[in-house]
């Protein structure tokens, strides 16, 4: 009996205390494994952000400076006193003096650039190769610059071929007796079908490659392949293998798992808006997911922990049934499976991870702001050089930079310090002059409202003046205040003596290149004045006017078909040239030759080439002011009707598609999101043009036009059906009935009952 009691009692017990507790741990082990989930999943996608902006970081950074390269080769190609070497025989004879000339000018373009290793211009025509410091002929190059894996030949293959931005591979290259690991950038100039030369640019494949040195682990590779797919360099780690065969990567950018030569791989991919290039990165999943497998290891062995030691706690209470009920749940209490130190369980490690993303969030975001500098002074270098097409161009970039216009007329300013440019051939000097600019940057800001800073050179800062008055007096004469003053502040703190040139002020913020241009004319022109103005310098008799960037100007007005302010850039060529300065001849001729390449070019950019080669034919002309005058007047009247042209296909088209526009709305009104947003998204624009062009093409804004839509329709329903007014609201697109009665109201005039009341008679016809 007692024994049948003992037998029950414990029996008692063990579902007294042991069951309860398998219950409690079995939950525990349930929660625990659902947090080890989320804990995972959270780990996996932060170390998937950390390694995609990593890629993304190295990739912003290779854009930024192949973007600056190709602007360098693009000022070199536009370059008269350079490209017309292409058309020299013998550029060391009687031409020699083109070439030392087109030397110097080469001197003008050096850009600061960790990339290039050198570069070199080759001719086909003369198998002339020059840079900055290097003359030579081909023949005698082909010593200087060597490929070991290539041909004897290959040099001058290269020449004979066009290329475009073409890349060859990462790999040894001889410069000068020395190995280099190098890229090869190449750029043809001429035109697709022939090329007149080629831009050799070395680029050190080393600066490339420690971009991704954070990839650089055992087993782990990252390769950049161009648009073709062909891989131009890559990074190996220890024991890593690239594949054999190129990857096949679902989309422009993301992260995937993939089986690689037997390893399983985690593949980071992007690519570059600017080129096209992916940049690939791969890293063993075991790698990359070290965290992740410690969690779970650790997370296993503390439940099968505490479920050996609840089992045992147990089978002890139930052995010990004697003991008081208070010892035993204080004894539970004692054991409970989430630990008292946060840091040794899943919950700290949950917290742990979710500061790691905050703390990442926030480096993101710094790292956004501190790229943001970098972005304006991209922006205002392009509206300084005039390299906006029409002003739609320029707002939608001045958008994104966050740059706010304050003034209604622009001027342009270059100050400079002459006598410490000159000396500045060193270190110390160049730093000592950057510190004097950091001081007048900190006074010109102080000084004269709303200016707006822009490096142009070492030892120059252009100011963007901005004025909310357009009367010529008062703008010439606060501008005048304010940069005397300024100069005398500048040489009271910094003890150095300041130039500043100034243009003229223009109403149209596209006009401010030429504000900058005439400050330039005006800095070269300076002798000892401190301070002076493009407007006061009389015109060379001896030289035409045709500004550096108006070649740039006239093919964005052709593109764009902007005829009315073609037509009085045209004008101002003309005045300047034939009316306002006595030029001889034979300038007036060089002057005609110039503005002929750029008619041929710009008809060449826009695929207008229908009687342009009569045109642009200058053979003969006379050597009389009038014949030159006419022919001008010719060339003039071929850009003005391409212009026409250009615009005329420019509104066709606008229409066509703005009838698309109107054709969606029609059949998507009673969408409940159909917004200008939605629109603007769907057909790729902003909401801002999108919301211009109803208001030109309708007369109304696009919320009158979908609300009389959504109102129209809903008359014929409210006539010719019994659907209940919050029944039509929902069918025309309104989210409810009381929205839709307010507009009913505001639109017709009475209530939808009302309309609907007046109307019944027809309803019941």
């Amino acid at each position: 009996m007692n024994k049948g009691r003992h037998i029950r009692m414990e029996s008692l017990l063990i579902v007294r205390f042991v069951l309860p507790l398998f219950i409690i741990l079995t939950l525990s082990l349930i929660v625990g494994f659902l947090i080890y989930q989320q804990t995972s999943s959270v780990l996996e996608d932060e170390v998937k952000a950390s390694n995609r902006l990593l890629l993304e970081q190295g990739m912003n950074v290779l854009d930024k400076r192949w973007e600056d390269i190709d602007t360098q080769i693009r000022r070199i190609t536009n370059d008269l006193k350079v490209t017309r070497l292409q058309q020299i025989d013998d550029p060391f004879g009687v031409n020699l003096y083109r070439t030392i000339e087109a030397r110097g000018r080469l001197l003008e373009y050096y850009i600061s650039n960790e990339l290039i290793m050198n570069y070199f211009i080759v001719f086909k025509n003369n198998q002339l190769v020059l840079n900055n410091d290097y003359t030579s002929r081909l023949d005698d190059f082909s010593s200087v610059l060597q490929y070991p894996n290539q041909s004897e030949n290959f040099l001058q293959s290269l020449v004979e071929t066009y290329h475009n931005r073409d890349v060859i591979p990462a790999g040894n290259v001889s410069l000068q007796g020395t190995q280099y690991e190098l890229l090869t950038y190449l750029r043809s100039f001429g035109f697709s079908n022939y090329s007149n030369g080629i831009i050799i640019m070395l680029i050190k494949n080393n600066e490339i490659t420690k971009l991704f040195k954070r990839f650089d682990t055992d087993g782990s590779w990252v390769y950049i392949a161009d648009e073709k797919g062909e891989i131009i360099t890559s990074v190996e780690g220890p024991s890593a293998k690239l594949p054999q065969e190129r990857l096949v990567l679902p989309y422009s950018s993301g992260v995937m798992s993939s089986s690689i030569n037997g390893d399983d791989m985690m593949v980071t991919y992007v690519t570059s808006a600017y080129n096209g290039w992916t940049y690939v990165a791969a890293q063993p999943s075991k790698v990359v997911l070290k965290k992740i497998t410690y969690i779970k290891n650790t997370t296993i062995t503390i439940f099968l922990l505490f479920l050996f030691s609840g089992s045992l706690i147990g089978i002890y209470m139930t052995y010990r049934s004697s003991m008081p009920i208070r010892k035993i749940i204080h004894t539970l209490a004692n054991y409970r499976i989430t630990p008292d130190d946060p840091k040794s369980g899943a919950f700290g490690m949950i917290s742990q991870s979710i500061s790691m993303l905050m703390t990442s969030n926030q480096e993101l975001q710094s790292k956004m702001e501190r790229q943001l500098p970098f972005l304006r002074a991209a922006f205002f270098e392009r509206v300084l050089r005039g390299q906006f097409q029409s002003d739609a161009d320029m707002e939608a970039v001045r958008t994104h930079v966050r740059v706010d216009w304050m003034g209604e007329a622009y001027l342009v300013a270059i100050l400079t310090f002459p006598d410490r440019a000159t000396t500045a051939v060193n270190a110390d000097e160049i730093e000592y002059l950057n510190q004097k600019k950091l001081i007048a940057s900190e006074i010109l800001i102080e000084m004269i409202p709303d200016v707006i800073l822009h490096d142009v050179d070492v030892d120059k800062i252009a100011l963007i003046m901005q004025f909310t008055e357009d009367e010529p007096a008062s703008i010439y004469g606060k501008a005048a205040g304010y940069l005397e003053s300024v100069q005398l502040q500048i040489q009271q703190q910094c003890g150095i003596a300041s130039i500043i040139s100034i243009g003229n002020y223009y109403p149209q913020r596209m006009d401010i290149t030429r504000s900058f241009f005439e400050a330039q004319q005006a800095l070269i022109r300076s002798k000892d004045n401190r301070i002076i103005w493009f407007k006061e310098i009389l015109p060379n008799p001896s030289s035409y006017y045709y500004p550096e960037n108006m070649e740039t100007r006239l093919i964005n007005l052709v593109r764009t078909g902007n005829e009315e302010t073609l037509t009085k850039l045209l004008s101002e060529l003309h005045w300047h040239n034939f009316v306002d300065r006595n030029l001889p001849v034979l300038v007036l001729k060089v002057f005609l030759f110039d503005f002929a390449a750029s008619v041929y070019k710009t008809s060449g950019e826009i695929g207008e080439v229908t009687g342009v080669e009569k045109a642009v034919a200058v053979a003969s002309i006379l050597d009389k002011v009038e014949s030159i005058e006419a022919h001008y007047i010719q060339l003039k009247n071929k850009l003005e009707e391409m212009s026409r042209s250009v615009r005329h296909k420019q509104n066709d088209r606008q229409q066509q598609w703005f009838q698309d526009v109107i054709a969606f709305v029609d059949n998507q009104y009673s969408d409940l999101q159909m917004s200008l947003a939605l629109l603007a998204e769907r057909f790729n624009v902003t909401e801002t043009y999108l919301s211009r062009l109803f208001k030109e093409k309708t007369g109304i804004n696009f919320f009158d036009y979908l609300e009389s839509l959504r109102i129209e329709q809903s008359k014929q329903l409210l006539i010719t059906t019994a659907l209940t007014v919050g029944e039509i609201a929902l069918r025309v697109g309104y989210s409810s009935s009381n929205t839709f009665g307010r507009a009913f109201k505001r639109t017709v005039g009475i209530s939808a009952l009302a309309f609907r009341n007046g109307n019944s008679g027809e309803m019941q016809e």
